[in-house]
């Protein structure tokens, strides 16, 4: 994984030359192969938690994220720098143009970034129902999450959507 400072991202987001966004995964995105194609532009920074949310997949099988008032509601994941190229990519990939998902900005914590509250982007699902993912699909969540250092608490976690 690439190594971020705080000051190595805050220079990315803001220089003239070189225009980045940070990017919290949670899904099927952590994967760093499947992040490869889409978003060729991409590097990991590391893990990162988003509290207040909760995991939960959607009728339609992909990941989401909900808002959530239950006591320690959290959601691992990792962060990526993209490119406006791959922010782009993912819009197309993640359905944005005909509302499956919708980009928000969100604060995230990040352990590789001394624990400092950072916004990040998140696509959330625009439908509030359950389902239950495909076995490939939670492959490439597990593998992404293992990618990124998760705990294996939250990897145990997620290993638990398995139909």
């Amino acid at each position: 994984m690439t190594d971020h400072t705080p000051n190595d991202l805050t220079a990315g987001l803001t220089n003239g030359y070189s225009p980045t966004h940070l990017y919290f995964a949670y899904g099927s995105n952590l994967d760093a192969e499947q992040m490869a194609y889409r978003c060729p532009g991409a590097s990991p920074v590391g893990p990162a938690i988003l509290d207040g949310w909760a995991f939960r997949i959607g009728a339609r099988s992909y990941a989401t994220v909900s808002p959530s008032s239950a006591p320690g509601a959290h959601v691992w994941g990792g962060l990526w720098l993209l490119t406006d190229g791959d922010l782009a990519s993912l819009d197309r990939y993640e359905g944005v143009r005909g509302g499956l998902y919708r980009r928000e900005v969100l604060e995230v914590l990040a352990p590789d970034l001394d624990g400092t509250p950072t916004d990040a982007i998140v696509y959330i699902e625009n439908y509030d129902d359950t389902g239950w993912p495909t076995e490939h699909y939670l492959d490439r969540i597990l593998v992404g999450a293992r990618h990124f250092g998760l705990p294996s608490e939250w990897i145990d976690e997620l290993a638990a959507w398995a139909p």
